[in-house]
C-alpha cells in the first residue's frame, strides 16, 4: 500500500482531513509528500481543533473530495453527520477515496509538523476528473480567506478577489456557490 493508490502525489495534496475530539471534526490539510511511492507523508498543523485532536489521539483520516461545497464550509466550520456516509471510518459523501494515518509530532513549532503513515485506506470511485480552474482558485481562495481570518492582512483580500476573478470566469455554478460562501465567511 503506497500513497500514490489513492491519488497523492510528490509535493502537497490538499485533503479534507477528519479527526475526532469533543465532536467529528473536519477541515482542509495539505499533506506533504516527498514520495508517493511510500507510506510516509507530512502536515504542518497551525493551533486548532484539528491539531489538538491529532495531539490527543495520534490519527488522521485524509478524505480525497472534488465537492466545492465541502471544500467551502469545511474551511469554517466542522461538517455534521449528515455529510458522511459513514463514520466509521470516516468518510464524506462521494468522496473518491479516504486513508488513515497514524500521526507523530516531530516538530513542536507554529506550525507543529506531525509525521504521517499511512495505516489503511480505500479507493471508493474512480473516473476521469480534468483539472478545473476554477476549481484550483477556489482552493488558493480558501488558503488566503483561513489565514484572512487569523491574522487580518488586508492583501489577502487582494488575493482573494484575484481567485474570484477566475473562479467567475473558468469555474462552474458549484464553484460559484462555493465561493459565496467564502466571501460571506470573510465579511
Amino acid at each position: 500500500m503506497k500513497l500514490s493508490y489513492f491519488g497523492f502525489t510528490d509535493g502537497i495534496n490538499e485533503v479534507i482531513a477528519v479527526t475526532f475530539g469533543e465532536c467529528v471534526n473536519t477541515a482542509p490539510v495539505g499533506i506533504i509528500v516527498e514520495d508517493a511511492e511510500s507510506r510516509e507523508a507530512v502536515a504542518r498543523l497551525y493551533p486548532s481543533h484539528t491539531k489538538r485532536n491529532v495531539e490527543r489521539n495520534g490519527k488522521l483520516w485524509a478524505n480525497v473530495v472534488y465537492d466545492p461545497i465541502v471544500w467551502a464550509l469545511s474551511s469554517f466550520e466542522d461538517l455534521d453527520e449528515s455529510w458522511f456516509e459513514t463514520l466509521d471510518p470516516p468518510v464524506i459523501r462521494n468522496a473518491l477515496a479516504w486513508c488513515e494515518f497514524e500521526c507523530a509530532k516531530i516538530d513542536e513549532g507554529n506550525p507543529a509538523v506531525f509525521e504521517l503513515k499511512l495505516v489503511k485506506g480505500e479507493v471508493l470511485r474512480s473516473y476521469p476528473k480534468t483539472v478545473n480552474r476554477g476549481f484550483n482558485a477556489l482552493i488558493e481562495a480558501l488558503v488566503h480567506a483561513t489565514r484572512y481570518l487569523a491574522t487580518g492582512d488586508q492583501k489577502l483580500l487582494e488575493k482573494i478577489e484575484e481567485c474570484g476573478v477566475l473562479i467567475r470566469k473558468c469555474g462552474g455554478r458549484m464553484e460559484r456557490k462555493a465561493f459565496e460562501i467564502v466571501l460571506r465567511r470573510i465579511r
